[in-house]
């Protein structure tokens, strides 16, 4: 493929946030720890998995000896030049499917993709995580039917947004040195369709996408703090109605007790001691409470940022900010200040330490 500067891959990384987002890095040392144990076809499924892949992986193996009769039919993934024009063979391949199934959907789990790769492929680990990552961004593109399915710069800018940048940082070049006498001959070889300039320039503008999205993140896990702490706070309004309702009924006859209610407002006192006075609003906090720990744990444990699922959350957190919940309580509210007023102050004190300590 022809070079590209800086302003295309801007554009693609634009592009490709629309629709997949960024993700956290992947454990590369975990899957460079399976790949240097032989399990290569579970460091392929991890690689898969952290993707958002769920799939089987049917793995075969093509012998590193010359015409052995076994070979790569493709080039999607190719050593490059100075340039970063492919410039060797490719060491791994990932077959598509045509009925390959929506990324996402349940049809994804253990669906089979064959990949090949060479026999010597252990040999340097992390670039082997760099091919694969690859290799199987290709399904995720494919996946989503995306207009840029078969561009190897989306690819490789795919693999780096979904959590593979920094295994690609290390793996993607592999240097090597030979000596004759006293004359010491360096080889690098490139993998992939970036050139560096073009690399380092995604690599710092999806990092600060991803602390973008981290900060956002972390604003939501403080709006929703600020909800469950006023929530606690609304809670211990029905421990006041209970406990200044439960002193009116049993001590305001006490011998110490002198003041006397108002006509109107023992008529409303009466009122209080409806057995669903508060089931109402009790519920309906319960519902919200339960609602608001779901999105709690949802943003804590989110990894994959994308504009759709913070807008999902924000709607969720202005439905629950809009509810009648404020209305509700703003009823047992009154009630607690109207009873107040006939509450002794010892007995306000205990039910304050009672509460606070409870």
């Amino acid at each position: 493929m022809d070079a590209v500067d800086n302003k295309y891959i801007d554009d693609a990384i634009t592009a490709l946030m629309r629709t997949i987002g960024v993700r956290e890095s992947a454990d590369s040392r975990k899957i460079v720890s399976l790949v240097r144990s032989g399990k290569v076809k579970e460091a392929i499924k991890e690689i898969a998995r952290h993707l958002g892949l769920p799939i089987e992986v049917n793995l075969s193996y093509v012998s590193n000896k010359p015409n052995s009769g076994q070979g790569f039919r493709t080039t999607q993934l190719v050593q490059t030049d100075s340039r970063g024009r492919g410039a060797a063979a490719i060491t791994a391949q990932v077959s598509i499917p045509s009925h390959l199934p929506f990324y996402g959907s349940s049809a994804m789990i253990n669906f089979p993709i064959n990949v090949q790769v060479r026999e010597n492929c252990t040999e340097h680990p992390m670039t082997f995580v760099t091919l694969i990552a690859h290799e199987l961004s290709h399904v995720v593109l494919h996946s989503i039917r995306h207009n840029e399915r078969e561009n190897e710069f989306y690819t490789d800018l795919t693999a780096m947004m979904l959590g593979f940048a920094e295994a690609m940082k290390s793996g993607r070049k592999i240097v090597t040195s030979t000596s004759s006498g006293r004359t010491v001959r360096t080889q690098t070889i490139t993998y992939g369709y970036l050139s560096d300039s073009n690399f380092d320039f995604a690599f710092e503008k999806i990092k600060s996408i991803w602390r973008a999205a981290r900060t956002k993140q972390k604003q939501l896990l403080i709006g929703i703090n600020a909800l469950e702490s006023d929530f606690r706070r609304k809670k211990k309004e029905v421990d006041y109605f209970r406990s200044y309702l439960a002193y009116l009924d049993g001590d305001l006859r006490s011998k110490f007790w002198t003041k006397s209610i108002a006509h109107n407002d023992g008529h409303l006192i009466s009122s209080f001691h409806h057995a669903n006075y508060t089931s109402e609003f009790e519920s309906a906090l319960r519902r919200a409470e339960s609602e608001l720990k779901q999105g709690s744990v949802y943003i804590r444990n989110l990894s994959h940022y994308d504009e759709a699922r913070f807008e999902s959350v924000q709607k969720f957190e202005e439905t629950i900010r809009s509810s009648s919940i404020d209305r509700k309580y703003d009823r047992i509210h009154s009630a607690v200040v109207l009873m107040k007023k006939y509450v002794s102050l010892t007995h306000r004190f205990r039910t304050f330490l009672k509460i606070k300590l409870g």
